[in-house]
């Protein structure tokens, strides 16, 4: 919301400038009293003129700061794309995921709107400087892990430039935690913990990992646990990208 005001009033401060010259015209051609010497339709041809001058120079104005990052041209445009690993079409975080342009102590940050673009509108002139390399990182300010897909996230940036960044969910590859006794609280060995057919088993202080390969790992997973004696557990919809160990508490089966 601020920075919509402040594009805004900045746009607006423009048109003010071009009705100022506007008043500045109109006021030199009352001074001279010229239109008593003129026809009604030189007048009016005079008055539509005037408008059209000021009204150029208020679209040219807002031209040059949309593309030259302001009337003194020091700084302009970019556009980062985020999309994941299945094409561009595939939006991260809309309306959410921040994405950080940093070069050497300077740093801008942009959130992506619902096209999963974010558009830097003043970049420093030195992003832009020859040989000048700039990092770019996405981040979601809720903690998802989320990196470049690519670890060279380095670019030479062009004014105008629209960069397309790859990124994925860190942190699918395993799961793990402790499995204790609903009632007593104590560790419980020999546990079988499962997603999707994997399986693994607790060890005697009831702690497990499980490995998740590359084809079965998913933002979300549904965790079952398994030993004679106790009801079978489960819990659907883990965020396993959290990188949270996963408490897991058996019941007694009643005797």
């Amino acid at each position: 919301m601020e920075s919509f005001i402040t594009e805004w009033g900045k746009i607006a401060g423009l048109a003010g400038l071009a009705l100022g010259v506007f008043l500045i015209l109109f006021r030199e051609v009352i001074r001279k009293n010229i239109f008593a010497t003129l026809t009604k339709k030189q007048s009016y041809t005079i008055i539509i003129l005037i408008l059209v001058l000021v009204w150029s120079i208020s679209v040219y104005s807002i031209y040059l700061y949309n593309n030259e990052g302001g009337p003194s041209g020091n700084s302009s445009q970019v556009t980062v794309l985020v999309h994941g690993e299945k094409g561009k079409d595939q939006l991260v975080l809309p309306n959410r995921g921040r994405v950080k342009l940093i070069y050497g102590d300077a740093n801008v940050v942009e959130t992506i709107n619902n096209k999963g673009e974010a558009t830097f509108k003043q970049v420093p002139p030195a992003f832009f400087e020859k040989d000048a390399t700039v990092e770019i990182l996405f981040t979601d300010p809720e903690g998802e892990p989320y990196r470049a897909k690519n670890p060279d996230s380095v670019y030479m940036l062009t004014k105008g430039k629209y960069i397309s960044l790859e990124v994925k969910l860190f942190g699918l590859n395993n799961l793990r935690g402790v499995v204790r006794d609903f009632e007593t609280g104590e560790p419980v060995d020999s546990v079988r913990v499962s997603i999707l057919g994997l399986e693994t088993f607790s060890n005697q202080y009831g702690e497990y990992t499980l490995d998740i390969p590359k084809e079965q790992q998913r933002k979300f997973q549904t965790v079952r646990a398994l030993k004679k004696g106790y009801q079978p557990f489960e819990l659907s919809k883990v965020p396993v990208q959290t990188d949270d160990e996963l408490p897991i508490s058996l019941k007694p089966k009643q005797k």
